[in-house]
C-alpha cells in the first residue's frame, strides 16, 4: 500500500508541460532571439536602405514594449547597428547626444540633486501639507495643475524636474505619519524587484500615482503655448517655411485655440488618475478607506506637521541659494531660454538650455554658508579663535554628489531613441510611411484628422516628441496638399499628438526621468497611460475639428495659399 501511495505522488511531465515551463522561464531569451527572425522579411522587401532602418526600428520597439532588456541597453542597439548597416547615417549620431532635450535632462537632474542636498524641498512640502492638508485628492489636484501651468512657459523637463523633489518630500512626510508608503512593504522589509537583475525597491501605487500624474501634466501643459512645447515651435517653423503665404501663427491665437483643450484634458487626467490608482467614486474599496482621515486624526496630523516645521528652524543660507536659483532657472527658461532667430529664409522660436546650466554652474561655486566671514570679524583673539572655521566651506553642489546620484541611463535612453527615429528620416523611410497615409485620401476631413492623430500618437511613444514631430510634419504638409485640406489642420493635429506620449520611457524625457527617479516599472506606465491616451486623442480631435473652427474659419477648407507654396524647395532644404 505504501508503494502504491508513493507511486501515485510521482509527477509525470509531458512534452507540452516541459515546453510551457521552458517558455515561462526563458521567455525573454525567446523574444530576443525570435523578434529579429520574425521581422526579417521587412529588411528584404526592397533593396532600399529605408526598409533596413525600419527593420531595426521594429525590432527595437518590440524590445522596448516587452522590456526584455534594460531600456538603456536597448537604446544602444541603433548605435550598434550603425556600424553594420549603411541605412543609419553617422552624421546625426554625434549631434543627437548634444540636443536640448538631453541637455535639459542633465541640467535638471543636477538641480534635483542640489535641491535634495539642501533639504529645501522638505520645508516646501511641510508648508504645502500645512496649508492644503493631507488629502490625496487635494494634493494631487494642486501638484498636477501646478505642473501643467509651469510647463506652459518652460520646458516640460524643467517643470517636471522642479516638482519631483517636492512630490518626494511630501510622500516622505506622509510615510512618517503612517498615511501612505513610498515603497511596498512586506513585514518589516521593503519589497524589492529583481527586474533586469537589479535589487531596487518597488514603488507603491500612491508613489506611481503622484509621479506619473506630474509627468503627464508636464506633457499636457506644453500644448497650450508655442513656447511650451518644442513640437509647437517645429509646427510654426514648418508652416512658415513650406507655406510662406499662410496666415502667421501668433501667440494669442495659438493660446486661444489650445488652452481650453488643455484644461479639459488636465481635468480628465486628474479624474482618471484618481479613479485608476485611488479608486475615486469607489469609496468602499480598501484604497478609498485608506486615504480618508477622521477629524481627530486630521487635528493630530496638523499638530505633528507644525512641530516638524518648527524643528527645521530658520531658513539656512544654502536653502535660500537653492530656492532663488531654482526660481531663476524657471524664469530664465521662460524668457531668455527662448530665442527669436530672424533670417532671410524664416523666423524661428528656438529654446536653448543655457539658463539651466548657468544656475547649475553657480551652484558649484556658491558656498553652503557664510562662515568664512568670521575671518574678517573684529573681536578679541579668544572669541575669534573659537568661531573660526576649521576647514574650507563646502559648495552647494559638488561633482562626487553628481557622480553618485545622477541617473546616467536616462541619457542613453533619450539619445538612443532619438537616433532610432532619426534613422527613419535619414534613410527616407518616413516618405515610405507617408504612402500609407495616402490610402485615406478620399475620406472626410474629420476621419483623416483622426487617422493622423492615431498615427502620430503611436509613433511618438518610441522617440522624443520633438524628434517625431520634426520627422512627420513634412509628410503631413504633403498629405494636406494632396487631400486638398488646410495644412494647418493636419500639421497641428500631428504636432499636438506628438506632444502626448504616456506609455513608454522613450516617448518623452520626463517619462524617462520619472521612471529612473522612483524605479517605476514600465508595465505600470503602460497600463496607467491607457486613460490619458484615449482622453488626449478625443480632446485633440475635438479641438482640431470643432473648436478650431471658431479661431480659424477656413481650417476645414482648401485655402488658396496652400496651392501657392514652396513645398518642394523647402522640404529639400529641411531634410
Amino acid at each position: 500500500m505504501e508503494s502504491d501511495a508513493s507511486e501515485s505522488n510521482i509527477l509525470i511531465l509531458t512534452n507540452r508541460d516541459r515546453f510551457k515551463i521552458f517558455t515561462k522561464v526563458y521567455w525573454k531569451i525567446i523574444v530576443i532571439l525570435m523578434t529579429p527572425l520574425i521581422f526579417l522579411p521587412v529588411a528584404v522587401i526592397s533593396v532600399k536602405s529605408a526598409y533596413i532602418s525600419f527593420y531595426v526600428f521594429l525590432v527595437t520597439s518590440v524590445y522596448w514594449i516587452t522590456d526584455v532588456l534594460h531600456p538603456s541597453v536597448i537604446a544602444l542597439i541603433p548605435i550598434a547597428m550603425s556600424s553594420l548597416l549603411s541605412s543609419i547615417g553617422y552624421g546625426f549620431i554625434s549631434e543627437i547626444y548634444i540636443r536640448n532635450e538631453l541637455l535639459d535632462c542633465v541640467g535638471v537632474m543636477m538641480l534635483i540633486i542640489a535641491i535634495e542636498y539642501s533639504q529645501i524641498h522638505r520645508r516646501v512640502a511641510l508648508k504645502l501639507l500645512l496649508i492644503f492638508g493631507c488629502s490625496h485628492y487635494r494634493l494631487s489636484f494642486l501638484l498636477f495643475f501646478i505642473s501643467m501651468f509651469l510647463s506652459m512657459w518652460i520646458t516640460n523637463v524643467v517643470a517636471c524636474g522642479l516638482m519631483m523633489p517636492i512630490v518626494k518630500a511630501i510622500l516622505v512626510e506622509l510615510e512618517k505619519m503612517g498615511i501612505s508608503e513610498i515603497y511596498q512593504v512586506i513585514g518589516k522589509a521593503r519589497s524589492q524587484s529583481r527586474r533586469h537583475e537589479q535589487n531596487v525597491p518597488r514603488p507603491t501605487d500612491f508613489t506611481v500615482f503622484y509621479f506619473l500624474g506630474v509627468a503627464y501634466s508636464s506633457s499636457i501643459g506644453g500644448m497650450a503655448t508655442i513656447m511650451g512645447s518644442q513640437t509647437n515651435q517645429i509646427f510654426k517653423l514648418y508652416c512658415e517655411q513650406i507655406f510662406p503665404a499662410s496666415p502667421k501663427i501668433e501667440f494669442p491665437h495659438f493660446l486661444l485655440l489650445n488652452l481650453p483643450g488643455v484644461l479639459v484634458m488636465e481635468t480628465l487626467l486628474y479624474l482618471w488618475m484618481n479613479f485608476y490608482f485611488l479608486r475615486m467614486f469607489r469609496s468602499r474599496n480598501g484604497t478609498g478607506l485608506e486615504i480618508s482621515l477622521t477629524e481627530e486624526e486630521a487635528l493630530f496630523v496638523n499638530a505633528l506637521l507644525t512641530a516638524q516645521y518648527k524643528q527645521l528652524g530658520r531658513i539656512r543660507f544654502q536653502e535660500i541659494v537653492i530656492g532663488v536659483l531654482s526660481l531663476l532657472t524657471g524664469l530664465l527658461q521662460a524668457t531668455v531660454g527662448v530665442t527669436y532667430i530672424e533670417s532671410k529664409e524664416h523666423s524661428l522660436l528656438h529654446r536653448v538650455s543655457s539658463p539651466c546650466y548657468l544656475c547649475v554652474v553657480l551652484l558649484f561655486m556658491l558656498p553652503v554658508n557664510l562662515d568664512f566671514i568670521s575671518f574678517f570679524r573684529r573681536s578679541n583673539n579668544e572669541t575669534r579663535r573659537k568661531h573660526l572655521p576649521i576647514g574650507p566651506t563646502k559648495a552647494c553642489l559638488n561633482w562626487p554628489l553628481i557622480n553618485n546620484n545622477l541617473h546616467w541611463n536616462v541619457l542613453f535612453i533619450i539619445g538612443g531613441s532619438g537616433t532610432l527615429f532619426e534613422s527613419l528620416k535619414d534613410s527616407k523611410m518616413t516618405e515610405e510611411l507617408d504612402k500609407f497615409l495616402l490610402l485615406f485620401q478620399g475620406w472626410s476631413a474629420p476621419a483623416v484628422v483622426l487617422v493622423v492623430i492615431l498615427y502620430s500618437k503611436i509613433l511618438t511613444e518610441f522617440a522624443s516628441n520633438s524628434c517625431v514631430a520634426y520627422c512627420l510634419l513634412p509628410g503631413m504638409a504633403r498629405l494636406s496638399v494632396v487631400c486638398h485640406m488646410n495644412p494647418h489642420c493636419l500639421m497641428m493635429a500631428s504636432a499636438l499628438a506628438c506632444a502626448l506620449p504616456f506609455h513608454l520611457v522613450t516617448g518623452s524625457p520626463v517619462n524617462a526621468i520619472v521612471c529612473a527617479y522612483m524605479h517605476i516599472p514600465h508595465w505600470k506606465m503602460m497600463r496607467a497611460g491607457i486613460g490619458p491616451s484615449i482622453i488626449s486623442i478625443l480632446v485633440v480631435w475635438f479641438t482640431i475639428t470643432v473648436w478650431s473652427t471658431a479661431a480659424w474659419t477656413d481650417i476645414n477648407l482648401d485655402p488658396a495659399w496652400a496651392t501657392y507654396n514652396m513645398f518642394n524647395i523647402n522640404i529639400h532644404r529641411l531634410t
